[in-house]
């Protein structure tokens, strides 16, 4: 779905990360959660961006910045994983509200497995099911493609594995039709902040997908190649340095002005990163803002 239109102007703030910073008393946990605040206009809406492994440190954090849950207008969910969707029902409940959108892939309530060290599910728990997710007030928005949210953001729906160094699982598994196979995360989205003057915020939860691939398909959709500002996490944690350089390498080769990262991105590509793009990397923590 092509946007027309440009935000106003935009504030990203981290609610969640693995890394709650230095001299802070934010609460860490390993998981994610950005708050997107998008003005367009007369509108102000906060889109939240994934709800961590439980809600208890989204919710604490957003006291000491001082957010009130009962302002998010729609929650988006970039995967299946528990890391990004065990705090969903918890935050739903804080929120309060009647018939808030939660948008997200429709393979997102698939069980996932892990082998390792032992078999068990690691995507969207019981507790955080779709009777559940609509019992606390969320209204189910399930669909592959972009999805335009308001004026300005959209979300990348499915995102195509084009680059071939991106082209990898991460050694987790479905069960479809009596038969084990390896799981390609397809369910995997992120959001898109198109604001005036400024190009495309890209915002991503654990890139799957791989995150050049998903900056491609962002710079599609939006048809604009101007890329302020690319943050969440990059799941480069166990990949190798050839996939790490390459990513690198392709940061500076699309001109992105600013990479924030952390969650599942890893030491060894947050220093890559660092290496190469020098003061246009930041690392991700909590309380992190980005004003666009």
């Amino acid at each position: 779905m092509e946007r027309k239109k440009e935000a106003d102007a935009a504030r990203i703030i981290v609610i969640l990360d693995d890394y709650a910073g230095q001299d802070t008393s934010f609460l860490a946990q390993h998981g994610i959660s950005l708050l997107i605040e998008v003005k367009s206009g007369q509108e102000c809406r906060r889109i939240l961006m994934d709800t961590g492994q439980s809600g208890l440190p989204v919710l604490y954090n957003m006291e000491l910045l001082g957010i009130q849950p009962s302002s998010i207008d729609a929650v988006v969910l970039s995967h299946c994983h528990y890391d990004h969707t065990k705090g969903l029902v918890e935050t739903l409940k804080a929120i309060g509200k009647k018939d808030i959108p939660v948008i997200a892939h429709p393979d997102i309530f698939r069980p996932n497995y892990s082998f390792d060290p032992f078999i068990h599910n690691i995507g969207i728990t019981r507790e955080n099911g779709k009777e559940a997710i609509e019992a606390a007030g969320g209204v189910l928005m399930l669909t592959k493609e972009p999805l335009a949210i308001m004026s300005g953001v959209t979300t990348t729906g499915e995102v195509p594995r084009k680059r071939d160094f991106e082209n990898h699982g991460i050694g987790t598994y479905n069960i479809e039709e009596g038969k084990i196979v390896p799981d390609e995360i397809r369910d995997d989205l992120s959001l898109i902040i198109k604001v005036a003057g400024r190009g495309i915020a890209v915002v991503s939860g654990c890139s799957h997908a791989g995150i050049v691939n998903i900056i491609d398909r962002s710079k599609e959709i939006t048809k604009e190649d101007r890329v302020a500002v690319v943050i969440g996490g990059f799941h480069l944690i166990k990949a190798s340095r050839e996939r790490i350089e390459k990513t690198a390498t392709a940061f500076v080769d699309l001109d992105i002005h600013e990479i924030i990262a952390g969650h599942c991105t890893g030491m060894a590509a947050l220093c890559e990163f660092s290496k190469t793009l020098c003061d246009r990397f930041k690392q991700l923590h909590v309380g992190t803002i980005v004003d666009l």
